[in-house]
C-alpha cells in the first residue's frame, strides 16, 4: 500500500492510527472507522481514467510523457514492457507517490484532485515490488490495524494461494514473520501482502510484478481466485478492478486490457492477440 513506502517505524505502522491519511503519531484506534466512512460515501469504482499522464524526474530526461487510458469496473489491465519503460513510475504517479506535473485522473467521471489521499483503502490498495512486512505476527502483517475475523483473514489468505503455506507454520496466524518477513520466502512475503490487500476488499487493486518472486503455476492460481470467485464477491459487495504490471504471457493473455510501454510512452493498447499478433 502506498502509504508503508512513508519511511515510519515498524510500531507506528502496525499501530491502528490514522495509518492511510499520513499521520502516522499515536496509537488511536480509528483506522477500521476512517475504512468504513470511504466505504460509505457510495463511491464504488465504475471507471478510472488517466489523461495525459506526465512525469519526468529532476534533471533527467527519464520518466513517462502524455500516458493516457481507461479502465472499468471488474476488469484486469496489465502493464507491461521492458525495464526502465516506465511502469512502475506510472504506477506511483497514479497513486500519489510522485507529483503529477501535467494531466488528470478521473474516478468514475470526477477529477481526483489529490491522488495520495484519495487512493487509499477501501479504494484502493497496493503492493509494490518489495512489499514491506515487520517483525510481528502473521497476523498483525495482513491486518495493520484493521478490524476482521479469522474468517476474513483466511477467506484473504486463500486468494493469495497462502492456504497450503498456512498449514506448514505451527503458531498459524500467530507466527512471527521477523524483520522484513525474513522467515518467510520471497514468494510468501508478496502473497502475505497481497493477503493484507484482500482483506480490504478495495475497489482497486494495484500490484507491481507480482510475478517476481512467483511460480506460474501460483501466479496463475491467484488470478483465478480474484476473478473465478466474482459470483461470491458480489454477493459480498465487492467486485476487485486490477492494474498490474506483469510481463507473463499466461496473464497478458488473460488480461482485457494490455498497456505496452516503452521509453516512458504507450507503444501499444489493446487485446492480447491485437498486440501481439505473432505471438508471445
Amino acid at each position: 500500500m502506498a502509504s508503508l513506502l512513508s519511511g515510519a517505524s515498524a510500531d507506528t505502522l502496525v499501530a491502528p492510527n490514522q495509518l492511510y491519511l499520513n499521520d502516522l503519531n499515536g496509537r488511536q484506534k480509528d483506522l477500521p472507522v476512517i475504512e468504513q466512512a470511504l466505504r460509505n460515501r457510495g463511491n464504488n469504482l465504475q471507471s478510472l481514467r488517466v489523461s495525459h499522464l506526465t512525469y519526468i524526474y529532476p534533471g533527467t530526461n527519464q520518466g513517462i510523457t502524455d500516458i493516457s487510458f481507461e479502465i472499468q469496473r471488474g476488469s484486469l489491465t496489465v502493464i507491461t514492457g521492458q525495464i526502465g519503460s516506465g511502469k512502475t513510475t506510472l504506477l506511483r504517479l497514479l497513486l500519489g507517490l510522485l507529483p503529477l506535473q501535467n494531466g488528470c485522473i478521473y474516478w468514475n467521471g470526477n477529477v481526483v484532485e489529490n491522488p495520495a489521499s484519495f487512493f487509499v483503502p477501501p479504494r484502493s490498495a497496493y503492493t509494490p515490488q518489495i512489499p514491506q512486512l515487520f517483525s510481528y505476527t502473521l497476523r498483525e502483517n495482513i491486518l495493520l490495524g484493521l478490524s476482521k475475523d479469522d474468517h476474513d483473514i483466511a477467506t484473504a489468505l486463500n486468494m493469495a494461494v497462502f492456504e497450503q503455506d498456512l498449514v506448514t507454520m505451527n503458531e498459524s496466524l500467530e507466527t512471527l514473520v521477523g524483520s522484513k518477513g525474513v522467515r518467510l520466502s520471497g514468494g510468501q512475503i508478496q502473497r502475505v501482502a497481497a493477503a493484507r490487500m484482500f482483506v480490504r476488499q478495495p475497489e482497486l487493486l494495484v500490484f507491481d510484478d507480482l510475478s517476481s518472486a512467483l511460480d506460474v503455476e501460483t501466479e496463475l492460481a491467484l488470478w483465478s481466485r480474484i476473478f473465478v470467485n466474482s459470483t461470491e464477491q458480489e454477493q459480498n459487495h465487492w467486485t476487485p478492478t486490477c492494474l498490474v504490471v506483469s510481463h507473463r504471457p499466461a496473464v497478458l493473455r488473460r488480461a482485457d486490457q494490455i498497456i505496452v510501454m516503452k521509453a516512458g510512452r504507450v507503444q501499444a493498447q489493446g487485446k492480447f492477440d491485437e498486440i501481439f499478433k505473432e505471438g508471445l
